[in-house]
């Protein structure tokens, strides 16, 4: 992997205030891309946005997704990875009675469907679509679905596995047909754009009036984030290169011309973040034993179950941020 050239990012995109480190010596979680990064954040307590400091050039972004975990073929040894897979099954029925009874179980299939199953079904459009999974299930539900994603592998397969239209590359570049879908998607895709709020408009000007956005990212005042400190997933430099809050999220949303629905945070699925981060945290000071990885399965599910009750009492400390939005219905583009 050729180094990647960056540049230092001391200023704020969205409001041009100073910012102050927050999280430093920050490492790629895949290994993969040498060096240690910074993420500031805005001084402007009416944005509070986090971005990465240096970041990549926008024309080295390239350089980050070379060995990226969705763009390769697992390699541990199959054995470990069954044991595991059981492991993961068993604690699932574990903890399953309890997920059920408190609503945790509703939420991830809330987030499972992007919000959107209880929606009549119509034209949505996945932007980041990467293997194309959700497109699937959404199409099992009578959507007619689209995808785009920079990678080209993945859009190809997609197209060939599931028979499903994509496109390659940059959304504006693509110029689809305006107010032409009745929902657009972004699963964990905004934390990765050069230029969020360029895309967010080309979301606007895509959809039909009243058509619905659904935004689902890492959050930066999550628990995760505070108890694993840089070894936290959810940075993932240099490929995330801003991290939202409730309120960044909500202030990029509205600059970019959106009504809010509602923006919130989320537990579902946190506990693949507490299982990566705490495995990070453990190659600092040595190996990751397989003991402790089984070990870890059950601690994060149990994590997962304590960061949802914590939000019941309105915390907003959940591992992921949940935004809906829709495009104004007096809007036409």
């Amino acid at each position: 992997m050729s180094n990647i050239i960056t540049s230092p990012v001391l200023s704020c995109s969205a409001c041009g205030s100073e910012g102050y480190t927050i999280q430093a010596n920050v490492t790629d979680p895949d290994g993969e891309i040498p060096g240690e990064w910074n993420f500031r954040k805005c001084s402007n307590r009416s944005c509070e946005l986090v971005w990465l400091d240096p970041a990549p050039l926008q024309s080295e972004l390239w350089k980050a997704y070379a060995t990226y975990h969705t763009h390769t073929h697992a390699s541990s040894n199959l054995a470990v990875r069954l044991i595991l897979s059981f492991t993961n099954r068993l604690a699932r029925m574990v903890f399953f009675p309890i997920w059920a009874s408190n609503g945790l179980w509703r939420e991830t299939n809330y987030l499972r469907y992007m919000m959107l199953k209880n929606m009549p079904a119509g034209k949505l459009l996945d932007v980041g679509c990467g293997g194309g999974r959700f497109m699937n299930r959404m199409k099992r539900l009578g959507w007619e679905v689209e995808g785009i994603d920079f990678d080209e592998k993945a859009t190809s397969k997609i197209a060939r596995r599931y028979g499903m239209k994509t496109y390659t590359g940059d959304l504006a570049a693509c110029a689809l047909p305006e107010s032409s879908y009745d929902a657009i998607t972004m699963s964990h895709t905004i934390e990765h754009l050069f230029d969020p709020k360029t895309t967010l408009k080309e979301c606007l000007r895509l959809l039909k009036p009243g058509g619905k956005l659904v935004v689902v990212t890492p959050n930066a005042e999550s628990a995760g984030a505070e108890l694993f400190g840089a070894c936290w997933r959810g940075w993932e430099p240099p490929r995330h290169l801003r991290v939202y809050s409730v309120k960044s999220l909500t202030n990029l949303l509205r600059a970019a011309g959106f009504s809010l629905h509602e923006v919130r945070t989320s537990s579902a699925g946190a506990a693949v973040i507490y299982r990566v981060s705490a495995a990070n945290q453990k190659k600092i000071t040595g190996s990751v034993s397989f003991v402790f990885r089984l070990g870890l399965v059950f601690w994060s599910y149990w994590k997962e179950l304590s960061e949802f009750r914590a939000q019941q009492t309105g915390r907003r400390t959940g591992q992921n941020l949940l935004a809906c939005a829709a495009k104004p219905l007096n809007q036409t583009s």
